[in-house]
């Protein structure tokens, strides 16, 4: 029997529940059993945007689920309004960091306890403090026609030597008057465009991510400086930093690209601004975190767990 099971006293049975449910069900373990997450004063935000992060919807949809489905209503136990929600989410966003923090710490150490049963990326650690390092995009809707988006195609083109393609964006700028909506910046990666913001990762051996900086789109990989010591092992992308910065060990690096993934499957432009898109990172980061910490829980003999 899985470990989190033990603990679920839902309204649904557990072999019942859809994937995203079930979900809800081992954040839920999490949130109770963590000293980190459990301290936090306003719980029921953090329950809130989870819900926001699992079926990428937004501050409105929140209270439609709870008023149709009874996992949901289980997992948040109350609701507010759409606005009361938004309040809240904005003065959370401040604690976010530290929280998440101290939480990825605490899983270390309940992951150092289970060695024989953490993914084999986990070797890797014996080097030393070894670290993976990556940069994902995030895209958000840059809008038709407006006056901010057309000024930096505008100068991108001048960049590029595209002069009369400039001339082009240049006209369309000075008869436009729409203004952009969601913040960001362009950039180009394989020959495509995109608009929005840089996410920056540091993750452990375990695959546990320990550090998070979101950045606009066009931030360059080798400006950025992570708080951790130790080696990051990173891609091309990344030349130019100090000598703690490697590049190579493909079969542990490889690692990394799971949360890139993971966070594009519950991505949605969730805020207008920088700070408040950090938060939702923040928030898909931790599901990921515990989604990798129940993971590991899983395999572990019921005889040999202890809560």
């Amino acid at each position: 029997m899985e470990p989190w099971v033990q603990y679920y006293n839902g309204p649904v049975p557990y072999e019942e529940l859809s994937s995203r449910h079930k979900i809800l069900v081992k954040m839920d373990y999490v949130l109770t059993t963590s000293q980190v997450l459990s301290c936090i004063d306003d719980l029921f935000i953090l329950r809130a945007l989870i819900v926001m992060v699992v079926w990428t919807c937004s501050y409105r949809d929140v209270w439609s689920y709870y008023r149709t489905g009874v996992v949901v209503r289980w997992f948040l136990g109350e609701c507010k309004s759409k606005s009361e929600i938004h309040r809240r989410a904005k003065k959370f966003r401040g604690k976010i960091g530290t929280v998440f923090k101290d939480f990825s710490k605490e899983l270390e150490r309940k992951l150092s306890g289970l060695v024989d049963y953490l993914p084999s990326s986990a070797l890797f650690g014996k080097v030393g403090k070894l670290w993976a390092a990556d940069s994902f995009l995030i895209e958000v809707p840059f809008g038709k026609r407006n006056k901010e988006t057309l000024w930096k195609k505008f100068q991108l083109s001048l960049r590029q030597g595209k002069y009369k393609e400039a001339g082009k964006l240049l006209y369309q700028y000075m008869n436009c008057k729409v203004r952009r909506r969601f913040k960001g910046e362009f950039t180009k990666k394989r020959n495509r465009s995109y608009f929005g913001f840089k996410v920056f990762t540091l993750m452990s051996p375990t695959m546990i991510i320990h550090e998070i900086q979101v950045k606009l789109a066009n931030f360059p990989d080798n400006k950025v400086g992570f708080f951790h010591s130790g080696y990051k092992v990173v891609d091309r992308g990344f030349v130019g930093k100090a000598s703690t910065w490697l590049i190579g060990f493909p079969s542990f690096r490889r690692y990394v690209e799971f949360f890139g993934i993971f966070m594009r499957r519950y991505w949605r432009p969730y805020a207008t601004e920088k700070d408040m898109v950090e938060l939702f990172v923040y928030v898909i980061a931790l599901i990921y975190n515990s989604s990798i910490y129940t993971s590991v829980l899983s395999r572990v003999p019921e005889s040999q767990f202890v809560h």
